[in-house]
């Protein structure tokens, strides 16, 4: 019977056990705030002070080491607390940061960054070039074990460094000519080599720290921050405090402090907003999808399309995953429009890598929906109807909006291939430990880009990316990646991402793209000075709460 439900009708069921779920939990909740809270109103903040700010995290950031930031919620926490070379504005257009400016050479090939005078740590102390190449230096050390290490192979020496080909740091390509003066040099011209010195990977680092507290120079107390805030409390699995920098180069916030919460459950985190509990919610972690429509009525309501795209992939090393057939007959079934009908907050359905907006876009990338195809070719495979088809798992990070995404695909693989496919949830830092270790046969990931450009999705599959969970590497893709990066033609660099995504999507099928997502959050009238890019990067630098 459940093959036979239609699009109308799922999404009926759907509706009727959401706003039962979610009224039984708002009740409970307001019910509980009433025996705790005198008339039954939240408190703006603890002990009442009402010039805090709070949001919700979501979850426990992984890991606060710049080395080894992969994830949005870590960076959500570092981006704050620490600043780079360079940074990017509302318009995504780089802008100074540490680096106050910097020119590059007419080959392209050398660029030399000049510091603030002005910029400190958090413990006075000044920002040096050689805190630069000190950082550096450690992600390109294997032992470090930084994912996003391919970032900095840009620079001279820098891949051979990283392979153990080279032992000496100073043949790599970056180098301190003085405490506000660093030099880097590549191997090969990068246009947006500015744009990629804003990643977390490539900000500075205090060796010191590092030798006195070893792994923990990231807790509340050692980590010392050249940002707008400073990390003041982390209570782990349950709040982020931070506080403005005394010692920040720029215009000081005007919060007391900022409260990061680690609401896992988002309706939750939509009856707080709505009780005065939190000042900000948006939907990357704190709204349900189900509930956006309806939160979208709301004055205090924003809405923007964001570069991230939401993906199937596919562990092309696993039975049966390892044969292409199969997993070009999972791609051919997904009916991408079942998201935006059932989820109903703003999913553009995309079977491309590349968002719109970005050199490399194409509606007609990737496999469409085709079940009669789907079929033929798991028959092809050996599995006539889903018939001997072998048991598969798809995992996900908890979260209820991912678990209605992963369901919507279970369905589709059953209804038009007849296999079944066993969901598996689990926490994020478990997920991300599991990518690393032992992918499953199929994972849901999504990705918002690390600086606007194409590159930023398409050499997630490169052979050196950390962020490849698929197993499968292509010399030709790598090859058309790395002419893609220094090739300054639209049109050529549009044909180049073209075959690289043919390969990626259509040929090996080595992931399944099932929807560019759309960003919509609400903030209390009184709070001023939040910002948030279409690379849904929140700026919260400059905050303000007016009196309310």
């Amino acid at each position: 019977m459940a093959l036979a439900l239609s699009c109308q009708t799922l999404s009926i069921i759907f509706r009727k056990k959401i706003e039962t779920m979610l009224f039984l939990k708002r009740f409970l909740f307001l019910f509980l705030t009433c025996l705790l809270i005198t008339g039954c109103v939240g408190s703006h903040t603890s002990g009442g002070n009402q010039n805090v700010f709070r949001m919700n995290l979501g979850t426990e950031p992984p890991d606060l080491d710049p080395a080894l930031v992969r994830d949005l919620t870590s960076f959500s926490v570092i981006q704050p607390l620490m600043k780079g070379l360079t940074e990017f504005d509302q318009d995504l257009k780089v802008q100074p940061a540490i680096a106050q400016n910097w020119q590059r050479s007419p080959d392209g090939m050398t660029y030399v960054f000049n510091l603030r005078p002005d910029a400190r740590w958090s413990d006075g102390q000044p920002v040096t070039a050689q805190q630069f190449v000190d950082a550096w230096q450690r992600v390109l050390d294997p032992k470090t074990g930084s994912e996003y290490a391919f970032f900095l192979f840009e620079l001279k020496n820098a891949k051979a460094y990283y392979e153990g080909k080279i032992t000496d740091f100073s043949q790599v390509g970056v180098r301190a000519l003085n405490n506000h003066t660093l030099q880097v040099k590549l191997y090969r011209p990068t246009p947006f080599f500015p744009e990629l010195v804003a990643s977390p990977v490539s900000l500075p680092i205090r060796k010191d720290l590092i030798k006195k507290h070893g792994t923990r120079f990231v807790e509340a107390g050692n980590f010392i921050s050249n940002g707008a805030y400073v990390l003041d409390t982390w209570i782990h699995e349950d709040k982020i405090i931070l506080k403005p920098n005394p010692y920040f180069y720029g215009e000081k916030p005007k919060v007391d402090a900022v409260e990061m919460l680690m609401v896992n459950d988002s309706n939750t985190s939509v009856v707080m907003y709505e009780n005065g509990e939190l000042d900000f919610i948006e939907t990357t972690t704190s709204i349900p999808t189900f509930d956006v429509r309806r939160l979208r009525k709301f004055p205090e309501a924003h809405t923007r399309p964001i570069h991230r795209l939401n993906y199937f992939g596919f562990n092309t090393q696993k039975t049966p995953m390892n044969d292409v057939r199969v997993r070009q007959a999972f791609a051919h079934a997904l009916d991408r429009s079942y998201y935006p009908r059932l989820l109903q907050s703003g999913q553009q359905p995309n079977s491309g890598w590349i968002s719109e907006g970005l050199v490399g876009y194409n509606p007609n990338a990737g496999l469409k929906f085709d079940p009669k195809k789907a079929q033929q070719l798991l028959a092809e495979a050996g599995y006539p109807n889903g018939e001997g088809f072998p048991s598969i798992t798809l995992a996900y990070r908890t979260g209820y909006d991912i678990q209605k995404e992963c369901e919507i695909a279970q369905y589709l693989w059953k209804k038009h291939l007849n296999v079944d496919v066993k969901l598996e949830n689990m926490e994020w830092k478990v997920m991300l430990s599991r990518m690393e270790d032992d992918p499953p046969q199929i994972f849901r990931m999504g990705w918002f880009v690390d600086y606007p450009d194409a590159d930023s999705y398409m050499a997630m599959f490169i052979k050196e990316s950390g962020n490849n969970h698929t197993r499968w590497t292509s010399p030709e893709y790598d090859a058309l990646i790395a002419e893609a990066v220094i090739t300054l033609d639209a049109k050529k660099r549009q044909t180049l991402y073209d075959k690289a995504q043919y390969l990626l999507l259509d040929k090996h099928a080595a992931i399944a793209p099932i929807y560019m997502a759309e960003k919509t959050w609400l903030i209390k009238p009184y709070i001023k000075g939040l910002e948030i890019n279409q690379m849904n990067l929140i700026d919260i630098d400059q905050l303000e709460i007016l009196p309310h």
